[in-house]
């Protein structure tokens, strides 16, 4: 007990002899700091020396005037270091603010220093906000500068007074800023003024900056580590800008501008650090459109679409009855049923009083394909070296147009199933966009970009209008053409014409409908993430019009509509891998399963599904081609259906050199290049049909070539309008600013809204064209239409 007594009177001797010493220590030491206040006055230079044991402390005065023109301090000092900084705080009213020399800017891979450094002092506004009659006591504005280290650090001081700091409306500034030298004004809607105001950017170096958009308030956020901590902001290299509604700035606020330390968020890692690093660019605010501007601009879109309505639906109404007119009587149908030709074996023809097209009409389609003789049937009707559509219209129109209609419901459940998720992630990106302020998430035309209550660029999501209207529009009138259809007597139905299955073409409607929700949806935060549901449906689109091209003169063999969405499902899924992980080994194995596919549908179309891949398959090639040697060499060359194998090849070539091309070059955009493959069979195809419809001497009515004509035009402007771009978002945010560009029309449309409007335009004369492109054989006998 003795020995704990000791040790625990020894321990309190120790420690408050070392309490001791230390306050002598902290003693000696004040005594040795020398504090050195001096009274400064504006625009005028100092320079002094500091060290450990002297102190400098400046007195500025503040007055009213300050909330316009506030304080800019300017401190520079070369002999500092990392380990022995000189410290600069600054004192005012209602604030602190701090730093140190040299000022330390971080890069991707390393820290910059900076011995010479500006900042603008945040001015108080408080007077201002509560009104005139409130007095404000000003005090000084107090620097104070020290630094530990014991040699002398020559420090250079200048404090001014930021003459410019106010903004108005269309006036532009010219300014340098610097990573340690930041820049920021202010701005206060006028009373009368506008409700929304534009932010252009624009400068001439490719230095990657910040530009932030705080409340007028302290503090100001103006160093790149906490630049993001308050308000919208985005970086900037070349081009930028903002749309800033009063809404969200009531007491107005401040433009920041700072220069970032390397560029990577700006060029991507690949790109070496410019320097210097001193950015000049200017800036301007001008008064965005009225809130009647908007309504005026949305108007004048919705009445040029119910021009559409108008007269479309006279012009088709007008030659659906002159049709109607020209149909033959049904006595004309009964005498050409006698003498209807049916050909049993390939090359040859025979007459029969009963055709066999109606000897099959008391079976559906399911009853011929279990017969035991369905598939000899197939086969000769199928081979026959010249075809004609009633070789291939066989099967019960019943069934067939049942199953036609499975394309629309299909079409329809996957449409609400695909477009409720993505409904609800846009949502979550506007949100986000508006908590953050990280105008970097969506890739507006910051330009030419119009909020609209949640929606930060409205008059994009707007422009879809034209998808939906148009493609209720061709609803509207296929339902009018199937109603007058289906009031027509079934027997010339039954011989004349192409047969008609309107399923696909409601199909279509309703996908360009679907394309301009989803195409809505994607702008609401367009980025390269969901820019799979602006295309999704445009391959839906572009398949369904290949098939119902081939399905026109091939009613009997045509893709189910389980198979075509299951296909259309794979499509949408190899689109999202390519824009998530397009590397090499992708595009490798994406150019295989084209070329393949390729190959498959080729062998496929050439012998009308009548071809088997099993093991003899291989045996039975080289017997033909066995015995097409003996009897002739040129039967290995000359092709037993020419008009399919120009197609084909056709075809085939102009998928190989799509192949070539994304192998090649490894395209960013990969959902855009493989809509470009659907997109160029289709157009092949389409080409391929009208140019062979005249070679066999069939006519092009009016209608449909009016429609041919409107819709060559269309395409022509909207792909001029495509091409040039307002965002990319296979690039970084920064650079894709550089494609910003203003309104085009009404100041609230620009070129992609453009797109937009005369792409709808286009896509509905083309289904329109699919739609009326056959009138002229309505009263022809399918026994006289040929198969191409």
């Amino acid at each position: 007990m003795m020995g704990r007594a000791c040790c625990l009177v020894l321990s309190c001797v120790l420690v408050h002899l070392v309490q001791l010493l230390h306050g002598t220590e902290q003693q000696t030491e004040n005594k040795n700091l020398s504090t050195i206040i001096l009274n400064g006055n504006y625009s005028d230079y100092y320079t002094f020396n500091v060290n450990r044991t002297v102190e400098y402390i400046f007195q500025f005065p503040a007055s009213e005037d300050m909330i316009d023109k506030p304080a800019r301090i300017t401190v520079e000092c070369k002999d500092s270091n990392r380990s022995f900084p000189v410290l600069v705080v600054v004192r005012q009213q209602k604030g602190v603010l701090s730093w140190q020399l040299p000022l330390l800017v971080e890069t991707e891979s390393d820290s910059l220093d900076y011995s010479r450094t500006s900042r603008t002092l945040c001015p108080d506004n408080s007077r201002y906000f509560a009104g005139n009659n409130v007095k404000t006591l000003y005090q000084y504005i107090i620097v104070s500068i020290s630094t530990a280290s014991n040699q002398n650090l020559s420090v250079s001081l200048l404090v001014s007074r930021k003459e410019d700091f106010r903004i108005r409306l269309s006036d532009t500034r010219n300014i340098t800023v610097l990573p340690a030298e930041p820049q920021y004004f202010a701005f206060r809607f006028p009373q009368s003024g506008p409700d929304t105001v534009l932010l252009r950017v624009d400068s001439d170096s490719q230095v990657c900056m910040m530009v932030s958009i705080q409340n007028m308030s302290c503090p100001v956020f103006d160093l790149e580590q906490n630049v993001h901590f308050e308000g919208f902001w985005e970086t900037v290299n070349v081009r930028g800008g903002i749309t800033l509604p009063r809404d969200a700035f009531p007491l107005g606020f401040y433009v920041v501008f700072v220069v970032k330390g390397d560029d990577v968020d700006c060029s991507g890692p690949d790109h070496p650090i410019i320097k210097p690093r001193n950015k000049t660019l200017s800036f301007s605010l001008s008064p965005s459109i009225t809130y009647q501007k908007y309504l005026v601009a949305a108007c004048v879109a919705i009445a040029a679409f119910a021009l559409f309505y108008i007269f479309s639906i006279a012009i088709s109404v007008v030659y659906l009855i002159r049709l109607r007119r020209s149909l033959p009587s049904t006595s004309d149908v009964l005498d050409d049923e006698c003498t209807l030709p049916s050909v049993f074996s390939p090359g040859s023809e025979s007459t029969s009083t009963i055709p066999r097209a109606a000897s099959d009409s008391s079976l559906d389609e399911t009853d011929i394909d279990v017969l035991h003789d369905a598939e000899m049937d197939k086969d000769i009707f199928r081979t026959k070296t010249v075809l004609y559509v009633a070789d291939l219209a066989r099967k019960d129109p019943r069934m067939l147009r049942q199953k036609s209609q499975l394309y629309l419901w299909n079409l329809l459940t996957v449409a609400v199933f695909y477009s409720l998720p993505v409904v609800q992630l846009v949502i979550t990106y506007q949100l986000v966009l508006d908590q953050t302020g990280n105008q970097d998430l969506c890739y507006y035309n910051f330009l030419c970009a119009h909020p609209f209550g949640p929606l930060s660029d409205f008059n994009h999501i707007f422009s879809n209008l034209g998808y939906i209207l148009l493609g209720l529009l061709f609803i509207i009138l296929t339902a009018r053409r199937d109603h007058m259809h289906r009031c027509s007597d079934s027997r010339f139905d039954k011989y004349y014409g192409i047969p008609q299955h309107y399923g696909l073409f409601y199909a279509m409607g309703a996908a360009l409908m679907m394309e301009g929700v989803l195409s809505a949806c994607y702008h609401v935060c367009p980025n390269h993430s969901n820019f799979q549901f602006d295309t999704s449906f445009m391959y839906v689109i572009a398949m369904l019009c290949m098939l119902k091209i081939y399905q026109t003169r091939h009613p009997d063999i045509n893709a189910s509509a389980y198979s075509t969405f299951g296909v259309l499902a794979c499509v949408i899924l190899i689109g999202m891998a390519g824009v998530l992980k397009g590397g090499v080994y992708f595009w490798i194995g994406f150019t295989c399963l084209h070329l393949i596919t390729c190959l498959v549908l080729s062998v496929q179309i050439y012998y009308m599904g009548r071809w088997t891949l099993d093991f003899s398959a291989i045996k039975r090639v080289f017997v033909l081609i066995y015995f097409d040697l003996r009897a002739s060499p040129l039967h290995c060359i000359r092709p037993l259906y020419p008009n399919r194998m120009v197609l084909l090849t056709l075809g085939n070539l102009c998928n190989i050199a799509l192949a070539v091309l994304g192998l090649k070059y490894h395209l960013r955009d990969f959902a855009t290049y493989l809509l470009s493959i659907f997109m160029a069979n289709l157009l092949l195809y389409t080409f391929f049909y009208i140019v062979m419809k005249l070679c066999h001497r069939e006519r092009i009515l009016v209608q449909p070539l009016l429609y041919i004509i409107l819709s060559f035009a269309s395409w022509g402007a909207s792909l001029y309008f495509f091409f040039n771009k307002s965002i990319s978002w296979a690039l970084t945010p920064a650079q894709s600013r550089q494609y910003n560009q203003p309104c085009e029309i009404l100041d609230f449309y620009d070129k992609h809204d453009i797109w937009h409007f005369l792409s709808a335009a286009s896509m509905f004369f083309s289904f329109m064209v699919l739609l009326t492109l056959d009138d002229d054989l309505i009263d022809v006998h399918r026994s006289k239409i040929p198969v191409f």
